[in-house]
């Protein structure tokens, strides 16, 4: 039994975000922000996803984390939900993945959710069959990107066989062919504002043996749509996808599609994600959560599905009950192939033995005095620069213990990691007497993550790392004292 898409929306945040900062495997961007069915042949045109595309390549610089409004608002408007609280809960998981997306760059959504990405792609490709085109070759290569593809395919998995869809903004008829070819809709009625998209459809529906299906193509405007035009029609289901962004009166446009559904009739729409497809000139607005769920609200809907598409698109299934939606419970879904990845390859800390930790000379020798006080304990006395080095195997997570026995001279503190000799990350601390009030303080530092107070510099080849030092930089001509306990994850 397939996963439900309620269920698989409500999977990922909290298991994918840590590959967004560790740099497992390749250097995150020096300006990196911390926290950014049964199978069918496939024909020599179809895109695959053997290799997946969606990781960056190394070096590229640009930051992970978009820069949003984050106002100081009292959280006040209830959210409105449908009646099963499964549904609701699914939703609501649907919304912050939705929200995820879009305060992440793109490449960081990639980062972070690219592998489920590349499942759903799979997913495509062993599902939807590539319609014949008859159409030029830039017309092809756009309709037959991985991303449109996964767009049909999770559009048409909101379809069931034998029902009757009244789609508005039908383009060159692509979703129209696979519906009625692949999912089997019993007939499709499609609107769209552009005369000449009607003769390009109707050559691909030729083009695929489609020309006696039941389609009925008009030119016709959404802000003329009428709920007696979608009855006329008998449709059960009606879609809007990639409408709304090029309309001046987005609302407006909402509620008249919600007013035009027929009773018992869902509405399937979607929209560019925020900060997705903004150079396309056609777009005229953008859409957050908070705009998509106030006009849901303006227009009486309830969303029984809202998830990311492909990290371009935000999919909404709507109606105007609030009852548990049977075409969600029904809806088709990838397999329950395993997408979630390893994010480490050791799961164990290793502690730091006293034996091992061993004088940093920051300014000259004999400023630097390490004793054991326990088998993982020393004690740090400082007349100048330094502190305490000792080896590591790799580095993904450093765990440290200091107690203050007497910092007040100390400048900052620095933790660097090296690779023979070179460094490789750094994390500095600049403490004030607050901060240093209670005598024991213990820090969890990552590359690239800040760890408060300490603050993250630029990392790279965090596997490479051999050795640690934790250095206090001193006000000249004084002393300190500190004493340390640490470990680490390599």
């Amino acid at each position: 039994m397939l996963p439900s898409p309620r269920d698989e929306a409500a999977l990922g945040v909290a298991r994918n975000v840590r590959a967004l900062v560790t740099g497992k495997g390749q250097p995150a961007p020096a300006s990196a922000k911390p926290l950014g069915g049964a199978a069918v042949p496939k024909r020599k045109n179809r895109p695959t996803s053997a290799s997946p595309s969606w990781r960056p390549a190394a070096g590229i610089p640009g930051r992970w984390l978009r820069v949003v409004r984050t106002p100081d608002e009292p959280l006040e408007h209830v959210d409105r939900e449908v009646a099963d609280p499964s549904e609701a809960a699914a939703v609501r998981a649907g919304w912050l993945l939705i929200d995820a997306h879009e305060r992440l760059s793109i490449r960081g959504a990639e980062q972070v959710f690219g592998h489920e990405l590349d499942a759903w792609h799979r997913y495509t490709d062993d599902s939807l069959v590539i319609l014949d085109h008859p159409g030029n070759a830039e017309s092809v290569k756009v309709h037959e990107s991985k991303n449109n593809l996964l767009r049909y395919r999770r559009t048409m998995d909101f379809a069931r066989r034998g029902e009757r869809v009244f789609d508005v903004g039908f383009g060159m008829g692509y979703l129209a062919a696979q519906l009625i070819r692949e999912r089997g809709v019993a007939s499709y009625h499609g609107i769209d504002i552009e005369r000449e998209n009607a003769v390009r459809a109707e050559a691909l529906f030729a083009s695929n043996g489609l020309s006696n299906a039941d389609i009925t193509l008009e030119h016709g405007n959404l802000f003329d749509l009428t709920r007696e035009q979608v009855a006329s029609t008998g449709a059960t289901l009606v879609i809007c996808c990639e409408v709304l962004e090029h309309v001046d009166d987005a609302e407006l446009a909402l509620r008249i599609l919600a007013d035009a559904l027929p009773d018992g009739v869902d509405l399937v729409f979607s929209v560019p994600l925020h900060g997705r497809l903004e150079s396309v000139w056609g777009h005229v607005s953008v859409f957050d959560v908070a705009r998509l769920k106030e006009m849901l609200d303006a227009t009486g809907l309830h969303a029984h599905h809202v998830e990311p598409l492909a990290n371009v698109w935000s999919l909404v299934v709507a109606s105007r009950s609030a009852e548990p939606s049977r075409r969600v419970r029904e809806a088709s879904g990838r397999p329950p192939l395993r997408s979630s990845v390893a994010l480490t390859e050791h799961r164990e800390f290793i502690n730091v033995e006293a034996g091992d930790m061993t004088p940093d000379h920051a300014s000259k020798p004999g400023d630097v005095t390490v004793a054991g006080v326990g088998p993982r304990r020393v004690s740090c006395r400082l007349a100048g620069n330094g502190g305490v080095s000792f080896p590591v195997q790799g580095l993904e997570a450093l765990r440290l213990l200091i107690h203050f026995t007497d910092i007040v001279n100390v400048r900052r503190f620095v933790v660097r990691a090296t690779a023979d000799g070179t460094k490789v990350c750094t994390w500095v601390w600049k403490p004030t007497a607050e901060q240093i009030a209670r005598p024991d303080r213990r820090f969890s530092l990552r590359p690239g993550e800040g760890a408060r107070p300490f603050v993250s510099g630029p990392h790279a080849d965090l596997d490479r790392a051999d050795r640690v030092e934790v250095v206090a930089e001193l006000a000249p001509g004084t002393t300190a004292e500190f004493s340390l306990t640490a470990a680490y994850l390599p």
